[in-house]
């Protein structure tokens, strides 16, 4: 019985150091399609070591010491496919997952993050065949290599909103594109030192009655700008505050936020001194949470209702005001529309008379954990984005015949027939875009992709609000770009409300036959994530991730 057990149990660990080798060889013929910041080349001694085992087995097995490459490419595939079958086996009576869910952390990371990958089961990688990047920004020839498996939490060109300069110069196209009153949010702001001789004129005409913030552009020195103090700001108990609002941008093509119900309020730790504006008083140390702020400005009779709907729509304009710029940069890199996501942290005032103002938009808001009520929020919320995301696993044999199609299509680029279908879509989208035509007429394969995608985050929202595109955002349509993607959105709530695709579907025949279908399916660059495990973590009261939940269904 003993002898049995320690061959037993020398079985079980020589299966699983079996599959963690099979696994890294999957993760490193992934890395082609992705990108690898650390290779690891295997060394020759490994392999030489490799070689003389198995030449000692099968020598052993057949009293054999010169055996003939071809007897042994056999007897190595023979090998190989036992080794496969006692992993199945293995999976089969332990219930191991699969497929695993591989992130990448590059930097710092708050434990939150690691936390809720490790609690979902995601194994943590440093090489090419990643899942979910988490990190600083990519360069523009990173973003090139994205496969279609994998996500990363930027967007490139949101500088744009990060700067300060930046975001204020889109605020000021806006306005001008949209008027004046269409973007009322952002104090008066200077640019310095461009805008040094309207400041100074300013100054003059308010004499000292006004006091300046001088931020640099962004978080690094240089040259900064100047904004207008909010000199009346709406006090409780004495004391100033702000509020940290996290904001969630799945897609900006079709443009897709949201927000997060239970963000921060920060709280100034010595009472506002008017005498002393901008005094270290300014230091934010105490917090409370959204919902809490929200129930002591209604038992004072504040309006909360029509006071965080400005708050909302003061979040989808700043978006809007940069929607165009990013998606420049987005066609010229980004090879796939799921690569990106992003969170970000919008810093709000309220005035004396309950007007928001922006003070600014962190492009990596902090997800450390400085207090047990920071820990729930920031450790629900992670929990809650990674879910949306619809990650799914890498799938070796969908990376294949993704690269055969393109091969077969470049092949085909000059096939008049293809050439036909593509101007027919483009034309259409041009119609849709110019208000000639329903783009809900003829739905394609990747419409009704787009409008699944939408569906199913909302679904699985959690405690993310989206604000973007929503039936109560009709009045903030009119500031979009006429994109055909955020039209159809539109066109597709306006007549079906949310979640309402499968329901039309079985009312629908679907017109795609034959070869016509095959283009389609060839053309569509989106994973068919219906068809792919995808991740899922269910949280407990705490907010922390528990596991990963099976396939997604259709």
């Amino acid at each position: 019985m003993i002898v049995a057990e320690e061959a037993a149990s020398g079985k079980i660990r020589e299966e699983e150091e079996v599959e963690e080798e099979e696994e890294e060889d999957a993760i490193s013929s992934l890395g082609h399609d992705g990108f690898d910041s650390d290779p690891d080349p295997a060394p020759e001694q490994d392999m030489d070591t490799d070689d003389n085992e198995e030449e000692r087995d099968m020598a052993s097995m057949g009293g054999v010491k010169k055996i003939s490459s071809k007897t042994r490419m056999e007897e190595a595939g023979r090998q190989s496919a036992r080794r496969c079958r006692r992993r199945q086996r293995g999976r089969q009576e332990q219930g191991a997952p699969k497929n695993k869910f591989f992130f990448k952390i590059d930097g710092a990371s708050s434990n939150c993050v690691r936390n809720a990958w490790r609690r979902a089961g995601g194994v943590r990688t440093q090489k090419g065949g990643w899942n979910v990047w988490w990190g600083r920004p990519l360069k523009q020839e990173e973003y090139k290599k994205l496969n279609m498996f994998q996500r990363v939490c930027h967007f490139p060109g949101t500088f744009f909103l990060g700067r300060k300069d930046s975001l204020a110069k889109s605020i000021v196209a806006f306005r001008r594109s949209h008027g004046q009153a269409s973007f009322t949010y952002l104090p008066k702001t200077y640019l310095h030192p461009e805008d040094r001789e309207r400041l100074l004129t300013d100054s003059k005409e308010k004499a000292s009655r006004v006091t300046y913030i001088v931020k640099p552009r962004a978080s690094a020195r240089g040259q900064g700008i100047k904004l207008e103090y909010i000199d009346k700001p709406l006090l409780i108990d004495g004391r100033k505050f702000d509020m940290r609002l996290y904001v969630l941008v799945t897609s900006f093509d079709p443009l897709r936020l949201y927000l997060y119900q239970d963000g921060l309020a920060r709280f100034c730790t010595e009472t506002y001194d008017e005498d002393v504006k901008g005094s270290s008083g300014d230091l934010f140390r105490h917090l409370t949470n959204y919902s809490a702020l929200k129930e002591h400005l209604e038992e004072r009779g504040v309006d909360t209702k029509s006071v965080f709907e400005q708050v909302e729509d003061l979040i989808v304009k700043t978006l809007l005001a940069v929607e165009g710029r990013i998606n420049s940069k987005l066609q010229q890199l980004v090879p796939y529309r799921n690569n990106c996501y992003e969170l970000f942290g919008f810093d709000v005032m309220l005035d004396a008379s309950l007007h928001p103002w922006l003070i600014e938009v962190n492009t990596s808001p902090s997800l450390a954990a400085d207090s047990q009520l920071d820990k729930r929020i920031k450790n629900g919320m992670v929990v809650d984005m990674f879910n949306m995301l619809g990650i799914c696993t890498y799938s070796r044999r969908k990376l294949k015949e993704l690269r055969e199609r393109k091969e077969s299509l470049a092949s085909l680029a000059f096939s008049s027939r293809l050439q036909r279908a593509s101007v027919t879509d483009k034309h259409r989208q041009v119609e849709v875009c110019k208000g000639k035509r329903n783009p809900l007429e003829d739905l394609t394969e990747l419409d009704e992709e787009i409008i699944r995608e939408t569906e199913e985050e909302l679904e699985l929202a959690g405690g993310f609000k989206r604000l973007f595109p929503s039936p109560s955002s009709d009045r903030l349509r009119r500031f979009m770009q006429p994109r055909y993607n955020n039209l159809l959105l539109a066109h597709w709530l306006d007549r079906h409300g949310c979640r309402a695709l499968d329901r039309v579907l079985k009312t629908r025949r679907r017109s795609f036959k034959g070869e016509e279908e095959e283009e389609n399916s060839c053309s569509s660059s989106a994973p068919k994530r219906q068809a792919q495990k995808v991740l899922r973590i269910v949280r407990d009261k705490e907010g922390r991730g528990a596991a990963v939940a099976a396939r997604r269904r259709r």
